[in-house]
C-alpha cells in the first residue's frame, strides 16, 4: 500500500507544471466552459509538452524512478535536481503564455482560416472576437430607448454576462445633437442593463489606452 502511494505522489508531482500551466493559460484567455475532465486532459497534454521540451533542451528528463532491492522488499527514490526541477515550471508559465498570447491574437484561427481548414476563430465566441478587435468610443442603446457614449475601459468575458465600463461617458438622448455628461470616472452597464446593441464610432483613441477584459 505504501509503495502504491509513494507511485501516486510521484505521478502527481511529475505532472504539477502541466497544470500549471493550464491554470496560468485558463486565467489569461476566455476559453469555452469546460468540465473537471476537460481540464485535465489539458493539464496532460501540457505536460507532455513541457516535458518535450525540457528533453529537447537537457537530452534527459528531469526525474527518474529509482528502485533498489533492500532484502525482500523494493525500496523506490526519486534522482533528480532542484536546478532541473526549477525548469519545469519555467517552462511551464513561458508555454502557458505563449499559448495565450497566440490565442488571444487569433494567430492559432488566422493559420488555419489561411489555410483553408476552418472559418472559425481561435476565441470562444464573436462578443470576445468583437471586442479584442475594436475599441475607442462606442454607443451603447439600451432596451428601454435611452443610449450612452463613453470610452470602452473594461468588458465582460462572456456574452451571458454582458457588462460593460465606459469612461468618460454621457447620456444620448434621442433627437438630441448635445450629450448629457455623467459626472465621475464612467458608468457600468451590467447583463441587466438590456443592452441591445454597440456601435464603434469612428473617434480616436483619445486616451492611448487599450480596452481591457474583464476578470
Amino acid at each position: 500500500m505504501g509503495e502504491f502511494r509513494f507511485e501516486a505522489i510521484t505521478i502527481l508531482v511529475i505532472l504539477l507544471p502541466g497544470f500549471l500551466a493550464a491554470r496560468i493559460e485558463q486565467r489569461l484567455v476566455v476559453n469555452p466552459k469546460q468540465n473537471e475532465f476537460d481540464k485535465t486532459v489539458e493539464a496532460l497534454l501540457y505536460s507532455f509538452f513541457i516535458y518535450l521540451v525540457f528533453t529537447a533542451i537537457n537530452r534527459s528528463l528531469p526525474v527518474s524512478l529509482k528502485v533498489e532491492t533492500v532484502g525482500s522488499a523494493l525500496r523506490y527514490s526519486l534522482d533528480a535536481s532542484v536546478s532541473r526541477l526549477a525548469m519545469l515550471p519555467a517552462i511551464a508559465v513561458l508555454l502557458a503564455v505563449l499559448m495565450a498570447f497566440a490565442s488571444n491574437h487569433d494567430y492559432f484561427g488566422k493559420l488555419f482560416r489561411s489555410l483553408g481548414v476552418s472559418r472559425r476563430t481561435w476565441r470562444g465566441s464573436i462578443w470576445s472576437d468583437v471586442f479584442h478587435n475594436y475599441g475607442g468610443v462606442v454607443q451603447v442603446e439600451l432596451d428601454d430607448g435611452r443610449s450612452v457614449m463613453g470610452w470602452l475601459k473594461y468588458f465582460s468575458d462572456r456574452p451571458e454576462d454582458g457588462s460593460l465600463f465606459l469612461e468618460r461617458a454621457s447620456w444620448v438622448a434621442a433627437g438630441s445633437t448635445e450629450p448629457v455628461k455623467i459626472e465621475g470616472p464612467g458608468i457600468f452597464l451590467t447583463g441587466g442593463s438590456g443592452i441591445r446593441s454597440v456601435m464603434f464610432l469612428t473617434s480616436g483613441n483619445t486616451s492611448g489606452e487599450s480596452p481591457h477584459a474583464g476578470p
